[in-house]
C-alpha cells in the first residue's frame, strides 16, 4: 500500500505509514486491490459439458431392444391366435408328402393285408375349406369311413374335414385322414394326422399303432418300438402285439417278437399272418418243429398266393433237413 504522504511503500493492511507517521486511507469492504480477486468481464465462461455423442453402442443396444420388443409382440400375438383357435392350427393337407424310403424286407410278409390296387386315384387338388355344416361330427366321421369303404376317397376327405369344421378337436377325424393319406403314400401328411389325432385324444390305440407302423416302414424302428409299447401298455390288441412282435423280429431280438407273437395268436387264433411270423422266429431261434407246426397253421388259415407259397417253401426246406 502506498502512502499518500511519502510515497512509501508499506505493507498491505497497514493502518499508519511506518515511514511518516501518516495515517493511511483503507480500502472499501466490498472491493479488493489484489487484481487475482477482480472479475475479467470478458474472461472465457467455462465450458459446460456436452451430451455423449450416439455411437455405435448405443446404436446396437437399441436395436437389441427393438428385437426384444418384436418377440414380446410375437409371443402375443401366438398366444392370442392358439386361444382363439383353440391351439388347433390348420394343416395343407393337398401338399405333396415327401415319400418314405422303406426298408427292403425279402421274403418276410409283416404286414397283416396285402396292400390292395388302386380302383380310383385322388384328385390332386382337394377342397380346402368345405361348406360347415352343423351337426354331430361323429356322424359325419361315419359317413367318410363308409365312402372310403366304396372307394369315394374325394368325398370320404371332404366328410372328415366337415367334422373338423364342427370340432377341431374331433381325435377321430384326424385320424380319419391319417388313413386317408397313409392309403395313397402320403405318408409326412399321414404322420401329422397320427400325431394330431393323439394330441387331442392320448389314448387313441389305433392312432398308435398306425403312427407306429409308419415309421417302421419308414425304417426308424426305434421311435415305432417305443410308440407301439405305449399302446400295448393301454390294454390287450392283437394288432398292436402282432406289430410290436414284428418291430422286435426286424430288429433281431426273436425271444421278445416270440412272446409278443404268442400273445397276438391267444387273441387271434386263426390269423395266418401272426403264424406266419411265429414261423420265422422260431426259424430263427433254431426250433424246426414249433416252426412246422406254424407253417402248417399258414397253410390252414391263409388264403394269401403270397403266404402259401412262402410256407410251402420253408416247410419243403425244413422237411428235407430232418
Amino acid at each position: 500500500m502506498i502512502c499518500p504522504a511519502c510515497q512509501a511503500e508499506n505493507p498491505a493492511g497497514t493502518r499508519i505509514c511506518v515511514k511518516c507517521g501518516t495515517e493511511l486511507p483503507q480500502e472499501s469492504q466490498t472491493g479488493s486491490s489484489d487484481p487475482a480477486f477482480i472479475k475479467d468481464p470478458y474472461a472465457e465462461k467455462p465450458k459446460v459439458k456436452s451430451q455423449m455423442k450416439f455411437g455405435v453402442k448405443d446404436m446396437a443396444r437399441d436395436v437389441i431392444d427393438f428385437c426384444w420388443l418384436l418377440l414380446i409382440i410375437f409371443l402375443v400375438f401366438l398366444g392370442f391366435l392358439g386361444e382363439v383357435t383353440h391351439w388347433t392350427f390348420r394343416f395343407t393337407e393337398t401338399e405333396e408328402a415327401q415319400t418314405h424310403i422303406k426298408p427292403v424286407i425279402a421274403k418276410h410278409h409283416y404286414v397283416h393285408h396285402a396292400k390292395p390296387v388302386l380302383a380310383e386315384a385322388p384328385e390332386k387338388v382337394m377342397v380346402e375349406n368345405p361348406e360347415v355344416q352343423y351337426g354331430n361330427p361323429a356322424s359325419f366321421y361315419k359317413k367318410g369311413k363308409k365312402q372310403f369303404d366304396l372307394h369315394h376317397y374325394q368325398s370320404s376327405f371332404t366328410s372328415l374335414r366337415q367334422a373338423l369344421e364342427i370340432d377341431p378337436t374331433y381325435a377321430q377325424a384326424y385320424f380319419g385322414l391319417g388313413y386317408l393319406y397313409a392309403r395313397f403314400d402320403m405318408n409326412d401328411a399321414a404322420v401329422r394326422m397320427y400325431e394330431m389325432a393323439l394330441r387331442f385324444d392320448p389314448e387313441h390305440i389305433d392312432a398308435m399303432n398306425n403312427l407306429a407302423m409308419m415309421y417302421f416302414h419308414a425304417g426308424n424302428y426305434d421311435d415305432a418300438l417305443d410308440i407301439i409299447q405305449k399302446a400295448v401298455a393301454k390294454g390287450d390288441n392283437a394288432d398292436c402285439e402282432y406289430n410290436l412282435g414284428s418291430i422286435y423280429l426286424e430288429k433281431n431280438q426273436p425271444d421278445n417278437a416270440l412272446q409278443s407273437f404268442l400273445k397276438a395268436v391267444s387273441m387271434r387264433p386263426n390269423d395266418a399272418a401272426i403264424f406266419n411270423n411265429m414261423a420265422l422266429t422260431y426259424e430263427k431261434l433254431g426250433k424246426k418243429q414249433e416252426a412246422m407246426d406254424s407253417w402248417n397253421k399258414v397253410l390252414q388259415y391263409s388264403d394269401n398266393a403270397d403266404l402259401l407259397q412262402q410256407a410251402k417253401t420253408h416247410l419243403d426246406f425244413l422237411q428235407a433237413q430232418s
